[in-house]
């Protein structure tokens, strides 16, 4: 048996988010954890593959680079894996299923990485396009513009947007505090127990058109800004709703007073009405970051050698039987 790191990147546009929503065939295709499992058991092994992702993304939340792992074990001669045929297997089965996921890159690690656990940092971005004032702020004139290659891949937002106003905001989220106003419940009357947080970056960046505006003029009828959020872990909804506090701000539909009081009055009853929790569609995972020291090569020395002592003393015990059932004969 076997640990692997997988570096999976997806549109969530098509899937019911990260999650495996139950045990059917066609529920089991329409999330990014079903399908990727659906894949890895095309492998054939020996056990049953369960995978185990980093971060959890909602519906039609996007990720340049999730990552996940699985055990496996090989039928044949008890071999390992090699790391470039699981890629390329998961690969070709989800071009033939038309799915919008690859595997970038599968890695071998030891029996003691965590893929969630073990990570001390996530990166988001979420991308955001101001419409022009004179394009109208009606959401119908706003749709009208929205440039062809970025269907699903960001958020417009209407005129007025002062950036300026949301740069010490940026600033006063950055820290450890307890973000329990700005996460939400996993469910009804669900909320996690421990709210409080480590937000390492908030930076808002111009950002730029996916496809260039002399192929798209759409596109220069937009200002694109890029908001990218580091943390060692977040709460549910807590990147998104953060977004739609910004976007708020810049907008000045509520002030920097506003930010800080329920940044500094946690409680999901805080949360100021006029906020509007960003759509999924604009967010994407950029990046999951381990410490060297839980991929080191030596770790995964060691579980090779503990496994061949496994082996070798089941094999001696083997003889053991065999000798004393000749002897008893």
């Amino acid at each position: 048996m076997r640990r692997y790191l997988l570096y999976v990147g997806y549109s969530g546009t098509g899937f019911r988010g990260i999650q495996k929503q139950t045990e059917d065939l066609e529920n089991k295709l329409s999330s990014v954890h079903g399908i990727v499992e659906n894949g890895l058991i095309r492998l054939c092994p020996a056990n049953t593959p369960v995978i185990y992702f980093s971060s959890r993304t909602d519906k039609g939340v996007h990720a340049v680079c999730n990552t996940a792992h699985v055990d496996l074990a090989q039928c044949k001669n008890g071999l390992f894996y090699d790391p470039n045929t699981i890629t390329y297997c998961l690969n070709n089965f989800f071009k033939k299923s038309e799915a919008a996921v690859r595997v970038h890159k599968t890695v071998p690690v030891p029996s003691s990485f965590h893929a969630r656990y073990d990570a001390i940092s996530r990166t988001y971005l979420y991308r955001l396009g101001v419409v022009q004032p004179d394009i109208g702020n009606s959401r119908f004139a706003r749709e009208a513009f929205l440039p062809t290659a970025e269907f699903n891949k960001i958020h417009l937002v209407r005129s007025p947007f002062d950036i300026e106003r949301v740069i010490p905001a940026c600033h006063m989220l950055e820290g450890t505090h307890d973000f329990a106003t700005y996460g939400a419940a996993l469910s009804k009357g669900s909320f996690p127990r421990e709210t409080t947080r480590f937000i390492h970056k908030i930076s808002v960046t111009p950002g730029r058109p996916s496809l260039d505006p002399c192929y798209d003029p759409q596109s220069s009828r937009l200002q694109f800004w890029d908001i990218t959020i580091k943390g060692s872990s977040f709460l549910y909804k807590q990147v998104r709703r953060t977004v739609g506090a910004l976007v708020a701000l810049a907008q000045g539909r509520i002030s920097l007073d506003d930010v800080k009081y329920m940044l500094e009055n946690p409680s999901p009853h805080n949360w100021n009405s006029r906020v509007e929790s960003a759509p999924p569609h604009g967010l994407f995972l950029l990046r999951v970051e381990y410490p060297q020291h839980v991929l080191s090569m030596e770790n995964l020395q060691s579980d090779d050698d503990t496994n061949k002592l496994k082996a070798e003393s089941v094999e001696n015990n083997s003889d053991i039987d065999v000798r004393q059932k000749s002897q008893e004969e």
